[in-house]
């Protein structure tokens, strides 16, 4: 009975949890980035070398891989934490309770035009 609703609490801690981690590991990437482009851009101020190339490829592929990581993370599917009709057990009987509520009040539309016609 209380299968579903804890499943869908499940995915969206899942979604959540996928999300967080893909974001920190942006941020660490974009951090250490950040430091190693610092550097490689101070060494090439200061003076020309192998190892300031060096320094900057590898800064600039940490803030690209950070980068990247965090559009993953932004933009990771939205309906991963949605259920669909198919999946919920409950939905036959949803549909029967909307047809009964539709049936009730066609009821109480078709008594109400026959007493006022009696009127």
């Amino acid at each position: 009975m209380l299968q579903a609703p804890i499943r869908a609490a499940e995915r969206k801690v899942q979604a959540f949890s996928r999300r967080l981690a893909f974001g920190t590991a942006g941020f660490v990437c974009i951090s250490a980035g950040s430091a190693f482009l610092t550097v490689a851009a101070w060494l090439v101020l200061s003076r020309e070398g192998g190892t300031i190339f060096a320094a900057s490829v590898i800064g600039s592929a940490y803030v690209g891989a950070g980068l990247v990581l965090w559009a993953i993370a932004l933009l990771s599917d939205g309906n991963s934490g949605k259920q669909n009709d198919e999946d919920d057990p409950y939905a036959p009987f949803m549909h029967m309770a909307e047809g009964f509520a539709a049936g009730l009040e066609a009821g109480r539309a078709a008594r109400e035009a026959g007493a006022s016609r009696r009127a």
